[in-house]
């Protein structure tokens, strides 16, 4: 792999593992001497700490392990220690581009691509990455040749929850653990119990839904129709004739004070809302950023049969 002349190269840097350093210094340096004082502040010392000891832990691990390298001929891949594999053009069956803005109107670019055993695979990558995702999607589509119509006509989809389901579960718990460890210090400081329970609640029930996310949630679109599942009781199979209307939802929400500076932020939800032959509205949230194109393949396919039965 070494020797191989590679035209791009998509990395994440060096950058979040310096700066995460250096806040896991100086935070090291303040919980120390919190430490060293007796200062009552030193439980949120600690925590602070912990926090950017992960952060730093996982800048590190990234910068190690993940790597694109794209060349002429196959494009070699690695996200962790095991999974480093090299690619011939000639076994993607396609691949394409996702966005969508989250928290803060943050633009969030996923390149994916699919393999010919069926397997979806994508990385983020940043605009300064957008030339080596060119490339990559050009050698791609000459390689395979094939039309657009017919990719979108052809070959099955799949939204799954547990696409990048792992690390939304670890997160809730470790914030869950964190909290749970906070309570437990302020209760016996002689806070009110009401005071720290709610919060523990609200983690516990962050904890469920992720988790039932991650084994339930799932759109499979196939050619002549789809299946709709987002928790253990609702899951169903629609054929596209059975679909009336469909649309793709934004809402933008916004919270905190309008006079509060840098407290105002922005969330942006994405929603398939279609209404079946019965009248019966489902709403489906999904992650635009990671599922853009196969849920615009839905609504195409959708709206494709709709226009046949008009004719």
């Amino acid at each position: 792999m070494d020797k191989k002349q590679w035209k791009h190269k998509i990395t994440s840097g060096i950058t979040g593992g310096v700066l995460s350093a250096i806040m896991l210094a100086g935070f090291g340096v303040l919980a120390m001497w919190m430490h060293k004082t007796q200062n009552d502040a030193i439980i949120i010392g600690r925590i602070i700490v912990l926090f950017v000891a992960v952060a730093f832990v996982l800048a590190l691990y990234r910068a190690i392990f993940f790597k694109v390298l794209i060349g002429k001929d196959g494009f070699f891949y690695q996200s962790n220690p095991f999974n480093g594999r090299h690619y011939k053009y000639y076994e993607i069956k396609k691949a394409w581009i996702s966005s969508g803005r989250e928290t803060n109107a943050n633009e969030m670019n996923y390149c994916n691509y699919e393999t010919n055993e069926g397997d979806v695979i994508r990385f983020f990558y940043t605009g300064a990455d957008m030339d080596a995702v060119q490339y990559f999607l050009k050698r791609v589509e000459k390689v395979q040749a094939i039309p657009a119509e017919q990719a979108i006509y052809d070959g099955e989809y799949k939204i799954s929850g547990r696409v990048q389901g792992k690390q939304r579960i670890a997160v809730t718990i470790f914030i869950l653990g964190i909290l749970l460890v906070v309570s437990n210090s302020l209760m016996q400081q002689g806070f009110p119990p009401l005071t720290v329970v709610i919060p523990v609640i609200l983690s516990v029930i962050a904890v469920v839904y992720v988790i039932v996310y991650y084994f339930f949630y799932k759109l499979v679109i196939e050619k002549a129709g789809f299946y709709c599942q987002t928790n253990p009781f609702n899951g169903k199979y629609y054929k596209y004739n059975e679909i009336d209307e469909c649309e793709i939802m934004e809402i933008v929400k916004r919270t905190g004070s309008v006079y509060r500076r840098g407290s105002r932020k922005t969330y942006y939800l994405y929603y398939l809302v279609f209404t079946d032959i019965t009248g019966k509205k489902r709403k489906i949230r999904f992650d635009k950023a990671l599922f853009e194109h196969e849920i615009n393949v839905l609504k195409y396919r959708i709206e494709q049969e709709q226009q046949e039965r008009e004719y």
